[in-house]
C-alpha cells in the first residue's frame, strides 16, 4: 500500500462510522466551525504517529569516516555528499553532538576549498563558529583555510589578519614545541604563495535590478501598474491590460503567502526560500529539513519550523498532499494570537459562511491574510458531502498543530476548545482555496537525454520542487493559449508576457493544458476535473490543431478592416495580392503583411546564432521583437510563433531557479 493511500484509508474509515442521519445533519449546516465540532470526535480515529526526529550520532560518525576516506581519495563530490548526510543527521542537543557537527562542517569546507568554491568556505566557517564546540586544538586549521581563501580572492588585508589568527590559535593546538614551530613555518610559507582564484563554478549570478519588477501597481502591489483586475459574475476576478504590453514585460513579481517544499526535495532545497543547496544548514532538532543559510534557518525557526519540525514529518509519512502541508503552513507561520484578532474582524462575515461581500484591504499584498482568505473556492459548486472529507483532514491538521505545541502545553487531543475550532475552520477553508489557487514552485534540472518540445530541442526539464500560494497570480484566468510565462527566483514568482497584449485585453494564465500539445477534448476534461470549469478559450472554441499537425507553410492574416474578426489563410508561396472578406466585404492587401514578416528572414537566424553562442540577453531581445512582428502581421495558430515562444520560454526560465549542479546547455 502506498503512503498516499494510508492517509486516505484512515480518513475513509473514520467517515464510514457516520450514520446517514449524521451526514444529513452535516449537510444542513452552513458554518465551518459547526462542521468541525460535529466531526471532531469522528476524526480522532485518524492516528497521529510520531516520527523519529531523524538525528543519529552513530550515523553522523559513520558519515564523517566515509567522507574522510573519499576526501583522501580526492573523490570530492562523493565526500561532499557524505559530509552533508552527516551534518543533517548529527544531533545538536549534546556537547559531543555539536563538536562532531562542527568537524563535519569544517571537513566540508575543506572540500569546497579544493573545489575552489571560496565563498562557500567562508559560509561554512561562519557555520562552525555559530554552532560552537569546535575543538580549540583544531581552530588554526579553519583560520589557515580562511586565510588562503582571502589570498585567492586577493584580499591582502583580511588574508594577513587571518594568517595571524591561525598562528595565535596554535597555542591551543596539542603540539609539542618542535611541531608548533614547524606549523608556524608552514603558515608563513603559505603567506608567500599567493593563490589566484578561478571563477566560482557554482556561484549564482544575481539578476540585476533592471531585470526585476519596478513598475508597481498602487493597489495590487505585486502587479505592474498597467494591470487592472476586473470582475464578472461568471468569470470572477481576472486581469486586464490598461495599456499595450510588448512581449517579455514583467507584469507580476510576487512573494508567496506561503510556500512548502515537497517531501522528495526536503533535503535538497531550503525550507525557507526554496533554492537548491549543495551546502545545507541542518535543522537543530530534526533531520527532515534543511536550509541554504544560517539566516534562512533562523527565519524559519522564528516562524513556522519551530512547530513543523515535529508536525511536517508526520504529515508526509501519512502520505497527505502538499496542499495539506500548505494549509498547515498558512497557520503555523503566524502566532495563534494573530488569528484570534482576525476572528474579531471576520466575526460577522463568518456567521453567514461568507455570503457577504469580501472584506477588501485597501492595498492587496501577498502577505495580507485577507488576500488569501477571500480567494475563490467554488463553494457554490461544491457538494456538501465532499466537505466531510475536507473537515476530517482539517481536524487532522489541527491535531498536528496541537501535537507540535502551537497552542502551548497541557493540550488534550480528546478535548477541542473554541479557539481550536476556529483554527480548524480556517484550515478547512484553506484546503478549499488551495485546491484551485496553488501554483507549483520549480527549478531547472538537466535531462539525461534531450527532448523535443514544439519543434525545439531541450536539454533541461522544469522540475516541481514544491508549491506556493500567490494571491495576485491566483486572480488570473486560464487560456490554453496563455499571455504569460512564469518562473521562480527562490520562492518568488516572476510573470512575463509571452506575446504582445493590447490595451483592454484579458491577460491569460495557463492552468496546465496547452493547445500545442493536448487536444481540445482532453483539455476540457482535465480542466473540468481539476478546476471545475468548462474552457471556452479561443483554441478550444476554434479547435486549433496540435503543433505536430500544423502546416509550416501556412500563414493566417487578419482582415484589415477595424473590428472585423475574419481571418484569411494563405501559404508562403501564395502570389494572390489581396483577399475580399466574406464577413465585411472589405479588401485586405497581402503585401504589407508579407513585407512586415519578411524582416524575420534576417532577425530569426541572427537570434538563433546569438542563442547558440550563449549571448542570451541579445538573443532574447531579438526573439521578443520577432514575436511582436509575428503578432502584428499574422494570427495564431502559427508554427513560427510557437517556436519563437518556446525559445523565449527557455531563455526566461533560465533566469530563474536551477538545481545547484545544473549545467546550462542552450
Amino acid at each position: 500500500m502506498t503512503k498516499s493511500s494510508i492517509f486516505q484509508k484512515y480518513c475513509e474509515k473514520a467517515i464510514g462510522t457516520l450514520t446517514e442521519e449524521d451526514v444529513e445533519k452535516f449537510k444542513s449546516t452552513t458554518r465551518d466551525e459547526e462542521r468541525i465540532r460535529m466531526l471532531y470526535g469522528v476524526a480522532q480515529a485518524v492516528p497521529i504517529t510520531p516520527i523519529n526526529n531523524g538525528k543519529d550520532l552513530k550515523q553522523a560518525q559513520e558519515a564523517k569516516i566515509s567522507g574522510n576516506k573519499l576526501f583522501a581519495a580526492k573523490k570530492y563530490e562523493e565526500a561532499l555528499h557524505a559530509y552533508n548526510e552527516g551534518i543533517v543527521v548529527c544531533p545538536q542537543d549534546t556537547d559531543d553532538g555539536r563538536e562532531l557537527l562542527t568537524i563535519l562542517i569544517s571537513n566540508r569546507s575543506a572540500v569546497f576549498f579544493e573545489q575552489e568554491h571560496f565563498r562557500k568556505v567562508f559560509d561554512d566557517i561562519d557555520y562552525v563558529i555559530a554552532v560552537g564546540n569546535y575543538p580549540p586544538k583544531l581552530h588554526y586549521k579553519i583560520w589557515l583555510r580562511k586565510a588562503k581563501c582571502y589570498d585567492a580572492l586577493q584580499n591582502e588585508k583580511y588574508a594577513e589578519e587571518t594568517y595571524n589568527l591561525a598562528i595565535s590559535s596554535l597555542k591551543h593546538a596539542e603540539l609539542d614545541e618542535k611541531s608548533r614551530e614547524k606549523k608556524i613555518a608552514e603558515i608563513q610559507e603559505s603567506r608567500k604563495k599567493k593563490r589566484k582564484a578561478c571563477p566560482d563554478k557554482n556561484q549564482i549570478i544575481p539578476i540585476s535590478n533592471a531585470d526585476l519588477f519596478a513598475n508597481g501597481n498602487r493597489e495590487y502591489v505585486a502587479a505592474h501598474k498597467n494591470v487592472y483586475f476586473d470582475f464578472d459574475p461568471i468569470l470572477g476576478r481576472f486581469a486586464r491590460a490598461l495599456e499595450d504590453f510588448d512581449t517579455g514585460v514583467i507584469i507580476v513579481e510576487e512573494t508567496p503567502h506561503c510556500a512548502v517544499i515537497s517531501q522528495e526535495n526536503a533535503l535538497m532545497n531550503c525550507q525557507f526560500c526554496c533554492i537548491s543547496t549543495q551546502q545545507p544548514v541542518a535543522c537543530r532538532n530534526c533531520g527532515h529539513a534543511v536550509f541554504c543559510s544560517l539566516n534562512c534557518e533562523r527565519q524559519a525557526n522564528l516562524t513556522f519550523h519551530k512547530y513543523e519540525c515535529k508536525a511536517q514529518p508526520v504529515l508526509f509519512h501519512a502520505g497527505a498532499s502538499i496542499n495539506c502541508a500548505m494549509a498547515l503552513r498558512m497557520i503555523s507561520q503566524k502566532p495563534h494570537g494573530f488569528f484570534q484578532q482576525k476572528k474579531k474582524l471576520l466575526k460577522d462575515f463568518l456567521k453567514d459562511n461568507c455570503k457577504k461581500v469580501p472584506i477588501k484591504s485597501q492595498i492587496y499584498r501577498s502577505d495580507d491574510y485577507n488576500a488569501a482568505f477571500f480567494l475563490c473556492r467554488n463553494e457554490h459548486l461544491r457538494k456538501k458531502g465532499e466537505l466531510v472529507h475536507y473537515s476530517v483532514m482539517a481536524i487532522y491538521l489541527l491535531r498536528l498543530l496541537k501535537f507540535s505545541g502551537y497552542f502551548g502545553g497541557n493540550i488534550k487531543d480528546d478535548v477541542v476548545t473554541e479557539e481550536e475550532v476556529f483554527i480548524a475552520s480556517l484550515i478547512l477553508r484553506h484546503l478549499q482555496i488551495l485546491q484551485f489557487n496553488s501554483h507549483e514552485i520549480s527549478e531547472l534540472r538537466n535531462l539525461n537525454e534531450e527532448m523535443v518540445t514544439n519543434g525545439i530541442q531541450c536539454h533541461y526539464k522544469s522540475e516541481y520542487i514544491g508549491a506556493g500560494l500567490y494571491p495576485t497570480l491566483a486572480l488570473f484566468n486560464h487560456s490554453c493559449d496563455p499571455s504569460i510565462v512564469r518562473y521562480n527566483i527562490g520562492n518568488r514568482m516572476i510573470v512575463r508576457t509571452i506575446k504582445p497584449i493590447k490595451a483592454g485585453e484579458i491577460i491569460y494564465e495557463n492552468y496546465g493544458p496547452l493547445y500545442t500539445s493536448m487536444d481540445a477534448d482532453e483539455r476540457r476534461v482535465t480542466l473540468q476535473n481539476r478546476y471545475w470549469f468548462e474552457c471556452y478559450c479561443t483554441p478550444c472554441q476554434q479547435e486549433w490543431p496540435l503543433f505536430e499537425y500544423m502546416d509550416p507553410n501556412q500563414i493566417k492574416i487578419g482582415c484589415q478592416k477595424e473590428n472585423c474578426p475574419f481571418e484569411f489563410t494563405l501559404y508562403k508561396d501564395d502570389l494572390c495580392p489581396y483577399f475580399q472578406c466574406d464577413y465585411c466585404d472589405g479588401v485586405t492587401k497581402i503585401f504589407p503583411s508579407l513585407k512586415g514578416l519578411s524582416q524575420l528572414a534576417i532577425m530569426l537566424p541572427k537570434a538563433e546564432d546569438l542563442y547558440s553562442a550563449g549571448e542570451t540577453r541579445e538573443a532574447m531581445k531579438l526573439f521578443m521583437q520577432s514575436l511582436d512582428i509575428l503578432y502584428k502581421y499574422s494570427r495564431p495558430p502559427c508554427p513560427d510563433m510557437i517556436k519563437v515562444q518556446q525559445r523565449l520560454k527557455t531563455l526566461f526560465v533560465h533566469l530563474g531557479n536551477k538545481q545547484y549542479n545544473y549545467v546550462q546547455k542552450l
